[in-house]
């Protein structure tokens, strides 16, 4: 992670890694007083938040092969998700873009949706809104099934992050069939995840509809649970033993 970036006219500085993996690197920046340098604090009228996010897409070889082109791919991809979503509640404030593989948006206060929290009525009412506004933009978000990319912000209203894998049909209604097909495919899917999480954490406020919903699983999601599972158990055994012997501690 750089340990300086520049966006809205303001310096920030690197505090805390969140997360490392295959694919990318997130860290918490701070912005730096008194480093405005054009603008002041705002730009065309939008305050810069005094926290962001920093995502940079891979860069390092694998195998010896390079691998910044994807890297760039991918971060152009969902950039472009970002920017299509500009100024919806519930998105995070996009910054600006970080070289040719990395952006920028402001930090949301809050959690996600941990299996011990039961967020109320409201909260659903809002991720509704906000995953149907979402959709009106060509856009499935996809990775609804994972709870850590929902947030229930400080604010007490639910938050999407991590628009890495989003499904984006560019040219909307003029985009081909297939593209639209597969769109609406996986905007299905979201429904059918909002629904699993609804049930799960809110059943009290649930209707038989919602039940209902919860339960339709697609063959989509069958065949990704038959060929999913066995890896991700796999990976945890494999973490685990490579865990408790020691391997793992530096």
């Amino acid at each position: 992670m750089p340990q300086y970036v520049q966006a809205m006219g303001c310096g920030f500085r690197f505090i805390r890694l969140f997360k490392h993996d295959f694919f990318a690197a997130t860290g918490l920046y701070e912005k730096i007083e008194n480093s405005d340098a054009v603008g002041g604090n705002s730009i065309s009228g939008t305050t810069v938040p005094k926290l962001a996010v920093v995502k940079m897409q891979r860069t390092y070889p694998l195998f010896g092969l390079p691998m910044q082109w994807l890297g760039a791919i991918v971060a152009r991809h969902e950039i472009a998700v970002f920017k299509a979503l500009n100024g919806l509640e519930g998105v995070p404030l996009f910054m600006g873009t970080i070289g040719p593989t990395g952006y920028i948006h402001a930090f949301i206060a809050g959690h996600d949706l941990h299996p011990d929290f039961a967020p109320g009525a409201e909260f659903f009412d809002r991720l509704e809104v906000l995953l149907t506004a979402i959709h009106s933009r060509h856009i499935a978000y996809v990775d609804t099934n994972k709870r850590e990319n929902i947030l229930f912000g400080a604010d007490a209203k639910p938050y999407l992050i991590d628009f890495q894998i989003s499904f984006f049909c560019r040219y909307g209604e003029k985009d081909n069939l297939l593209t639209r097909w597969i769109l609406q495919r996986l905007q299905k899917e979201d429904w059918y995840h909002f629904y699993k999480h609804k049930t799960r954490l809110a059943p009290q406020i649930c209707t038989a509809d919602d039940f209902q919903r919860a339960n339709n699983r697609s063959w989509y999601i069958r065949l990704h649970r038959r060929i999913a599972q066995p890896i991700i158990h796999a990976r945890r055994r494999f973490l685990s033993r490579y865990q408790s012997s020691g391997s793992g501690t530096r």
